[in-house]
């Protein structure tokens, strides 16, 4: 029977993952009735704060809360090594 490697840095952060940048529009966000980008993060990156969704900067892109907000009031951004943003296109 063969050994397996063990698994250690499969998760860890590497110069080729990308981070990402939520912009969260708040005038147009109705927290208070929907909550839905909260309830889909798999990562639970968003919460309310101070009577406002709030990003805890955890974001792994996958576009879910930016993707069925009702009222587009979330944007994904991609950012790069030098800090710049860029938004993620479909």
């Amino acid at each position: 029977m063969e050994r397996v490697p063990p698994l250690e840095g499969i998760m860890s952060p590497t110069k080729t993952e990308k981070t990402y940048r939520l912009i969260i529009n708040h005038k147009y966000c109705k927290f208070a009735t929907c909550e839905i980008c909260i309830g889909l993060c798999p990562v639970k990156n968003l919460v309310i704060k101070n009577n406002q969704v709030t990003d805890l900067g955890l974001c792994i892109g996958c576009k879910l809360c930016e993707r069925y907000c009702p009222d587009i009031a979330i944007e994904l951004e991609e950012v790069n090594e030098s800090g710049k943003t860029a938004p993620t296109g479909e």
